[in-house]
């Protein structure tokens, strides 16, 4: 009798926890913005339902399929990235109720990714009411409260630093969070000099003064002072990190041909030979060797940072910013300066200069999916090449800078100006 009496109670409890019934409707409002590499999935949420992304190359896809790539528990908007360029995803999604079966699934919606660069959205002016103008842009991921968070961070005069929160699927403002100016009491005492340059070195980000001083910051809300270039009074313009023999150094340049080089920002050490007088706008660390560009056409590399080479850039033209990347024609060098100009070298010793797509002046240049260069007026020309160019713009403002995020260009300039391309 006991046994009776005890399996009837199992049953009983038993059927107090069945297993809850499946949605009987599919996900709706089911939509996917292509991206660069990735797309951005959004739908309809319902409470308590826990939703299903199925998706794989091609023009179909079953939900729930053998080998079908799955997001489990997707919140939306869902970015889905490392897809390839160029390439046509096909999605579909259900639903369960707790520990249901799946429910139907949505009819299948197809996107095709692409190379961002060629659309722009503009933010907000950052600073308001005084806008001061931004020189650089840079990007890295930092510990905020505890957490790594990938940051972005823009420079500007008068010692003003803005950071932000990545956030891909933000749209007000574009690409993060929000922005949020580090203000007087987080920076060195009495701290206003012009910020020229800004670089992500790892463990930190770093600003260059135009008067030679360094601030550094580990969470790119708090700065304080690094020692200062011995600059004599020479204006500096650029700022890089690099790697020479497994040694990270970090490397700054400026007018009448000044190079410095520090490996622990505590001592600078005057490059050993620049081989120029002329100014110096911009340095950068790509495949693995420096470029600077600078006043009447001039062009510099190295391998160590200390000895540098003058190159015949074939160009009077000044300089602004270098990238490398490998596109649709293979690896390349790019670098852009005044009156549209443009060389390409595919040894980084030969260089060419090819027809200006445009008039306007290009101060910043990156390689993210493609090569994207920002100037005057707004001005952006890409190329996935280097060498055939199309032409976009990003606003009415100058732009000085670009740099590539996950799936996202972000730019800064003028007044305040920033702009965002996905």
């Amino acid at each position: 009798m006991f046994r009776v009496m005890a399996l009837a109670s199992l049953v009983a409890l038993a059927g107090c926890h069945r297993q809850a019934d499946a949605p009987g409707e599919a996900p709706t409002g089911l939509a996917v913005a292509p991206g660069d590499g990735q797309v951005t999935v959004s739908w309809d949420p319902q409470p308590g339902l826990t939703y299903w992304i199925f998706f794989q190359a091609g023009s179909t896809v079953t939900a729930a399929a053998s080998g079908v790539p799955l997001i489990f528990d997707a919140q939306s908007p869902r970015v889905v990235a490392n897809l390839t360029n160029g390439t046509q995803y096909a999605f579909v999604m259900n639903a369960t109720d707790h520990d249901s079966r799946a429910g139907p699934s949505t009819p299948v919606v197809l996107a095709t990714t692409r190379a961002a660069g060629a659309s722009w959205i503009s933010g907000v002016p950052l600073g308001g009411n005084a806008p001061q103008n931004l020189n650089r842009v840079a990007f890295g991921a930092v510990p905020v409260s505890g957490v790594i968070t990938s940051r972005i961070v823009v420079v500007g005069n008068a010692g003003t630093i803005f950071a932000g929160d990545y956030n891909y699927t933000n749209a007000s403002p574009p690409g993060v969070t929000a922005w949020t100016q580090v203000t007087s009491t987080s920076l060195p005492v009495g701290f206003a000099s012009d910020l020229t340059a800004a670089t992500y070195t790892g463990p930190e980000f770093l600003a260059l003064g135009a008067d030679g001083s360094i601030l550094r910051s580990a969470d790119s809300n708090t700065w304080t002072s690094a020692n200062s270039i011995p600059n004599n009074g020479a204006r500096m313009n650029g700022l890089t990190l690099g790697v020479v023999f497994g040694a990270a150094m970090v490397v700054a340049v400026g007018n009448a041909g000044s190079i410095f080089i520090s490996t622990d920002l505590v001592t600078w050490t005057p490059a050993a030979a620049s081989n120029t007088t002329n100014d110096l706008y911009s340095v950068s660390f790509i495949n693995g060797g420096f470029v600077a560009t600078g006043a009447n056409g001039t062009l510099l590399t190295s391998t160590d940072a200390s000895t540098w080479v003058v190159q015949n850039s074939n160009t009077s033209t000044a300089l602004r910013g270098a990238a490398f990347g490998t596109g649709s024609a293979g690896a390349r060098y790019v670098v852009v300066g005044d009156a549209g100009t443009i060389l390409t070298s595919s040894d980084g010793t030969i260089w060419n200069p090819i027809v200006p797509p445009l008039l306007q002046d290009l101060r910043g240049i990156t390689f993210g999916s493609r090569f994207v260069a920002v100037g005057q007026g707004g001005a952006v020309a890409y190329s996935d090449d280097g060498t055939t160019w199309q032409l976009s713009t990003a606003g009415p403002a100058d732009l000085s800078a670009v740099v590539f995020t996950p799936g996202m260009y972000v730019a800064v300039g003028a007044s305040g100006a920033n702009a965002v391309s996905k």
